[in-house]
Parts: C-alpha cells; structure tokens; sequence
C-alpha cells in the first residue's frame, strides 16, 4: 500500500520535473553576470543586482549582500507584480518601475520586457540617493535588454 503512494506522488511530480529547463539553458548567465558586474564597477553604492524570470526564478544575481538569491528573485517578481496591478487598476499608465525606500538603503525594481519578461532589483546603499539608484538600475535594465535580444531564446 505504501509502495503505491509512493509511486502515485512520484508519477504527479515527476512530470513536472521532466524537460524542465535550466536556467543556465535558457539565458547566457555568465554574460548577464558580467554585465550586473560592470554596474557594480560603475556604481560602488550598488548592494545587490539581480535579474530573475517572470515567475521569480533567479537567473543571476551579483550581490555583497548575505542573501538567498531564489528568495529575492521570488518576493521581487511578485513586488513588481502587484505594482503593476496596482497601477493597472489605477487606471495608470503601465509601471516602469518600482521602488521600496528605507533608511537602511533602497529598492529599484524594473520590467525587462521581451519575449520572456524579466525583472532586475537593484538595492543600494543608504548614502546612494534613489534618483542615482535608478539611473543606474534603468541603464542596467536596458543594457540587459540589449544582451538578452542577442541571445537566441
């Protein structure tokens, strides 16, 4: 009788798992890495970058925070999600960004629209002012969407 729960769960979840794709089979990860890289280079107030799907997988992430970059990538999808909605119901034009502010740092979060969208969070530094956090979130952002419209899909 166990045998067959067993089995039976197995079946369920098995399907779901099989010709699941990679990230790493879907995008070129260690060119958006580079990419999220030279951002921090440019901008040493940068905490974190990461870049995720659309239903909140991690793709890439670079980071000096001590974070679970399937956790971020999940809570952010969803954060720029419901800001969406919201701006939706508003009667709004469509969100270009989201943004959380703290007096410990703040969040940028950007739509990368393509054939698959994605979302960037960027997190800065307390000292770094929100309007220099999303320039240099949004510049990110595009230079992504340029990267990821060279890579075949």
């Amino acid at each position: 009788m166990f045998v067959q729960r067993s089995s039976a769960i197995h079946q369920l979840v098995r399907p779901a798992s099989v010709g699941s794709t990679h990230i790493s089979d879907m995008y070129d990860v260690v060119g958006i890495e580079a990419a999220l890289a030279r951002s921090f280079e440019r901008e040493s107030g940068l905490r974190l970058l990461t870049l995720s799907t659309s239903d909140g997988r991690a793709v890439a992430q670079v980071s000096h925070l001590d974070t679970d970059g399937r956790r971020i990538a999940a809570m952010a999808n969803s954060f720029l999600t419901l800001g969406e909605t919201l701006s939706r119901e508003l009667q709004l034009s469509d969100a270009d960004y989201a943004t959380i502010c703290t007096r410990a740092g703040n969040v940028v979060l950007i739509r990368i629209a393509g054939s698959k969208p994605l979302t960037l969070t960027a997190v800065g530094r307390p000292e770094l002012n929100l309007a220099v956090l999303l320039f240099h979130a949004r510049d990110t952002a595009q230079r992504l969407a340029d990267l990821l419209q060279t890579q075949p899909a």
